[in-house]
């Protein structure tokens, strides 16, 4: 298991030697799933990942999607064990026909003053996730490979009351 995990975390300091190739997305989702697992155990949070269409698929590197997704669970992690609530949950939307993720969660969510600043180097504001480079690092990965995550700001795309990322992979 060790070694798994060992093996999947080296792939970030090899990213920029990797060739981009189509990967579901589901893949690597599954294998953060369980370095996260003990943690999302220990806090009591409920994960849900549901697959509409087709598999998703991004044609990037395992590194990006890897360090996406650590980014993203790290910071629901971190605000679902900021808050006293009995129904802590995780919801991820996998749509192939799409070709996005809906990543959310239902934790303090983002103050909508600080909205418009939580993608940018170390900005730090009260609201939900924006605890310095990890959303920055996440769009500028994706950027690189014209993909892209925002908020989510329609209803449709919000899928717990918390925090809401689209990440588009068209």
């Amino acid at each position: 298991f060790i070694d798994a995990q060992l093996r999947d975390i080296q792939l970030l300091f090899r990213s920029a030697k990797q060739r981009r190739r189509d990967i579901r997305v589901k893949d690597v989702l599954d294998k953060v799933a369980k370095i996260y697992e003990q943690t999302i155990k220990k806090f009591k949070i409920d994960l849900e990942i549901e697959s509409v269409g087709s598999p998703l698929v991004a044609k990037t590197t395992d590194a990006v999607l890897l360090q996406l997704m650590l980014n993203l669970f790290d910071n629901a992690v971190y605000w679902l064990e900021s808050i006293d609530r009995p129904d802590k949950k995780i919801k991820l939307l996998l749509d192939g026909k799409e070709g996005h993720l809906i990543f959310s969660d239902n934790g303090p969510g983002i103050r909508e003053d600080d909205a418009p600043y939580i993608f940018e180097p170390f900005y730090s504001g009260k609201g939900e996730e924006g605890r310095g480079l990890g959303l920055y690092i996440a769009r500028q990965l994706l950027d690189r490979h014209d993909y892209s995550i925002e908020l989510a700001d329609i209803k449709a795309n919000r899928l717990l009351p918390g925090a809401n990322f689209l990440i588009s992979f068209v």
